[in-house]
């Protein structure tokens, strides 16, 4: 495979400008290899200037067209990077303020795609910016595509004078997953309250980052999961009849009120596990999607992997209502947040198999 550097000097010379330098620098190599072989037979020749300076003239226009090629390549590839940073502030400021009635900022396929591209051009932004005009995506798809993965933690990009994007180790762990924390099947709510969560976490906002993913999964059962079964509305409120018995002020206080629905996490799953009829077998799921968080497989010798995942998240927000635990702070935030991609992720595949199986 052609490495960085290679595809770097291939834009160089074969960009309009470049292909003149190339040009004269052949020309300007001929004439000095010409001219070496000519003063060994005459050496008169030394005493002619027209022999050697204009091979040194071609030599000269080379080296100014190849510079000029190399300036538009630096400046295009540093716009390509303003317009990134632009477009991170933007989605940052909109998301940071309030939802907005758009998808355009929620992770989806494309981003994967446009990852992979990433490593392929091994992160220097005008190998890069090429292979996009190359590929099927646009520019702009490029443009908002890195700026969201920025926000998320899968790149990092360059300082004012850099030029070179790095793809993080959480990164690198998604291009080992399936596709999860990008499907566009995750409806844009879920996924921005995703975003909202790196972001606080990246300021270092870690009880505000703990309590957005607790959130962001409530929101996930009581709009967009639960709903999705029949019968839901009876069923929550059967089982909620059962549980408090005759008493019908807290019959009516804990009965199905959609998201302003009063439930604790724990709830809201086991109520959804047990009336979803899940198409996977949740158990399976270890091995093939927690590979890129080794640490939490200890997580899943005693119980399944999705009623672990809800049971941390639910005990880690419960113990940061209450203190602060000082170091483990940032750890818990950062597992946390892994850990709600990884079931927010299979939660919505698990969702649309079922409908294609209906």
């Amino acid at each position: 495979m052609e490495n960085s550097y290679a595809k770097m000097l291939r834009l160089v010379i074969l960009s309009p400008i470049g292909i003149l330098g190339a040009g004269f620098l052949a020309l300007g190599a001929l004439g000095i290899f010409l001219y070496g072989i000519l003063i060994a037979y005459r050496p008169s020749l030394v005493y002619q200037w027209q022999s050697w300076v204009y091979p040194l003239i071609f030599l000269s226009l080379a080296a100014i067209f190849i510079y000029f090629s190399l300036f538009s390549l630096r400046k295009n590839s540093l716009k390509f990077l303003e317009d990134v940073r632009s477009e991170e502030k933007k989605i940052k400021n909109g998301i940071m303020k309030s939802f907005d009635n758009s998808s355009e900022f929620g992770p989806n396929n494309r981003d994967m795609e446009i990852l992979k591209i990433i490593k392929d051009s091994g992160g220097y932004v005008p190998v890069l910016r090429q292979q996009l005009i190359d590929s099927p995506f646009s520019i702009g798809d490029g443009v908002k595509s890195i700026a969201k993965l920025s926000l998320l933690g899968y790149l990092r990009i360059p300082e004012e004078k850099g030029m070179k994007i790095t793809i993080t180790p959480k990164g690198l762990d998604a291009m080992e997953l399936p596709p999860i924390t990008f499907a566009s099947l995750v409806p844009w709510d879920i996924s921005l309250m995703l975003i909202r969560a790196n972001i606080l976490y990246r300021e270092g906002n870690y009880e505000k980052a703990i309590l957005e993913v607790y959130n962001l999964l409530e929101r996930a059962f009581k709009v967009h999961l639960i709903p999705t079964i029949p019968d839901y509305r009876e069923k929550w409120n059967e089982s909620i009849a059962k549980k408090v018995g005759n008493n019908e002020k807290d019959v009516k206080l804990y009965s199905w009120n959609g998201e302003k629905t009063i439930a604790s996490l724990n709830a809201l799953w086991n109520f959804y596990k047990k009336n979803a009829a899940l198409g996977r077998k949740w158990g399976e799921l270890g091995d093939m999607e927690i590979k890129s968080v080794e640490r939490e497989k200890a997580l899943l010798d005693e119980k399944k992997m999705a009623d672990k995942i809800v049971d941390v998240i639910a005990d880690t927000r419960s113990r940061y209502a209450h203190s602060k635990p000082g170091g483990k702070y940032r750890k818990d935030a950062y597992r946390i947040i892994r850990l709600a991609e990884i079931l927010i992720g299979v939660l919505f595949e698990d969702t649309k198999e079922k409908s294609f199986g209906n």
